[in-house]
């Protein structure tokens, strides 16, 4: 289980060095994509795995609880993490 952690930050006034604004931006951009991408390569490996463990005589048969890994939301954030750590 994924926990968030609060900072108390105080704010000063606003960013008005637009070069600096831009690199900001350039580095929040990047942190989407790259969650997204991790995302989606754990959704991937997921929908692979389903297909592949359904075939008769697969892991379905002998395994059926992992079939409700595989939609558990917390086991496609692990395999996220493996695929990212792979």
């Amino acid at each position: 289980m994924l926990t968030t952690y609060r900072t108390r930050t105080r704010v000063r006034g606003k960013i008005s060095n637009m070069k600096l604004m831009v690199q900001v931006l350039r580095v929040a951009l990047k942190i989407v994509q790259t969650v997204s991408r991790i995302g989606r390569a754990g959704r991937t490996r997921a929908t692979m795995m389903l297909q592949e463990f359904a075939k008769p005589g697969g892991v379905f048969s002998w395994a059926p609880r992992v079939r409700g890994w595989l939609h558990d939301p917390r086991y496609q954030t692990y395999l996220e993490l493996l695929e990212v750590n792979a």
